[in-house]
This record gives structure tokens, sequence and C-alpha cells, in this order.
């Protein structure tokens, strides 16, 4: 797919496009990656359907902005791309932070979005509210990135090594090639896109959570259908996600969702479950 880029507002956003169907998709990736971790999914749904691929600001090819890094700045950036490739709505996919992203998205303009898939996240007050001494330190990165002059100066130069950490169980298992992986360390090793990936996490314990903890008491809750996935080895093994997001939802009844092969990295370690939950998901 050949990247494109597009100057909205503030910061210019790189992405690719794939298919010329009338229904609009969009894949919102996580950290510590790019839009190159939809690259198995992006095809097979791209089948009468227009895909599109961002890379967040502040990620990968997309541009640096000094006006912030939370997710209602993100997800007004992912409302301005499908109004400037002449759509008005889309199914939106997200995973880790970028679901974060969707799920903000959702909420401050539910119009846009037709459904929702979220994959390996509970809701950011949920998180926020619930740590206890085992998330905490499975989280641990959280609150490293949350001091984000220190961990620039920690992580700069040793890029690789500190992702390296994050990948280790599947680069072993070959969900993530060497290839990807040096993609990965590259988009990170350009000193203000590391920072601005700090300062995502930074808003996700500021203006995040306050916006999150003011819609829930406002009755503020998701109207779109929603499909959420997580890794069956992964941090959410045990816990009732399912549940939980029906409790942030108007209708519970339109919440569904399982978890699926792997651990955190859905779109990479279980591609093709997730191309066919989604396929589903649609159909019904």
């Amino acid at each position: 797919m050949p990247r494109e880029t597009v100057r909205l507002d503030d910061v210019e956003l790189a992405y690719r496009v794939e298919g010329d169907g009338p229904e609009l998709v969009v894949l919102v990736h996580g950290w510590p990656q790019t839009g190159e971790c939809w690259r198995h999914v992006v095809e097979p749904l791209s089948h009468g359907r227009t895909v599109v691929v961002p890379d967040l600001r502040g990620y990968g090819a997309s541009g640096l902005t000094g006006t912030g890094y939370d997710k209602r700045a993100t997800a007004a950036d992912l409302s301005r791309l499908i109004r400037h490739l002449g759509h008005t709505s889309a199914l939106v996919i997200g995973h880790d932070r970028g679901a974060r992203v969707a799920h903000r998205w959702a909420l401050d303009r539910p119009d846009e979005v037709d459904a929702l898939v979220l994959l390996d996240i509970l809701p950011t007050r949920v998180v926020m509210d619930t740590f206890d001494r085992d998330s905490a330190s499975a989280m641990w990165h959280w609150f490293f990135h949350r001091n984000a002059d220190l961990a620039e100066q920690l992580v700069a130069g040793n890029v690789e090594v500190y992702l390296g950490h994050f990948f280790a169980r599947v680069r072993e298992t070959g969900a993530v090639d060497e290839e990807t992986f040096r993609h990965y360390v590259d988009a990170f090793s350009e000193p203000g896109h590391l920072r601005a990936s700090f300062a995502d996490y930074q808003a996700g314990f500021t203006t995040d959570l306050e916006l999150d903890e003011a819609d829930h008491a406002r009755g503020v809750r998701l109207a779109a259908p929603l499909l959420v996935l997580w890794g069956a080895e992964g941090g959410l093994a045990g816990r009732d996600v399912v549940q939980v997001w029906r409790d942030h939802h108007r209708d519970p009844s339109a919440v569904t969702g399982h978890a699926v092969p792997g651990g955190h990295y859905v779109p990479e370690e279980a591609p093709a479950e997730l191309v066919r939950a989604v396929e589903s998901f649609t159909r019904r």
C-alpha cells in the first residue's frame, strides 16, 4: 500500500488505503507499533470495503504536534481524515492505545462510528481505578512513561533493547518477524516520536481519565454495536471483559466478544481469528 499524507489542522497524518468498497474501515494501531501492525488483516478486510490505516499523530510516518496527544485530539484527527477521504462514518477497529482512541471517538462523535471493535483493553477509567500489585507490576511501563522526561532520557539510544522487552515472546513465535521489529525500532528511534508516544501515556493519567470519568458520571455511554476481543494468554485472561464493556454501553445486548489465541498483540498473533470475528460481527 503506498503511503499518503494529509495536513489536518495542527498535524500531518500519514495513512494507507486498501480497497475501494463503499463501507469504510479504519484500523487504529497501538504502542509500540505503527499502522504496520495490521499488515495481515488489511487485505482480507478490504474485500468489498475501503480500509484506511493511519499512523496516529506522533507515531510512525505521521507528524508531531505541539497541541498534545490526548485521545480526544487524536480521535479528531481520524474524524477529519475520513471526511478528507469523502466518508462520514466508519467501522473502527482499534488495538491497545488505538482502541482507547477509538473508544473516545465513539463517545465524542457517535454518528461517525457505525460499529466498533476494541482489542485487548478495558476502559481507561476501569484500569486506573482497579490497579493492584499484580496489574501495576504487569503494566509498570504506564507509570514509567508518565515520567516522560526521564523515560525519554533512559530509552533514547536504547530503543532496540527497550522494545525488545515488549516483543520478546512474539518474536520467538514469529508473530512479529525481524523486518517488522526493525520497522518498529526505527519508528521510535526518532527522539520526537519517542517523546510523543510517552506523552500519549501521560494523557492517560490526566486529560483522558478526566474526560472518561466525567462522561461516565454524566451517563454518556457507547452507542455503536461493539465487539471486544482479547488474547487468551494476555493480561485480560480471567477478566469478565464483555461485562465490563456492557457497563459502558447504552445497550448491553449490543456488546459481544471472546478471547482469541495468543497474547496482547491480537492483530499480529491472531489475524485470521480477528478477521473471522469481524466478518461475523459485521454480518450481524
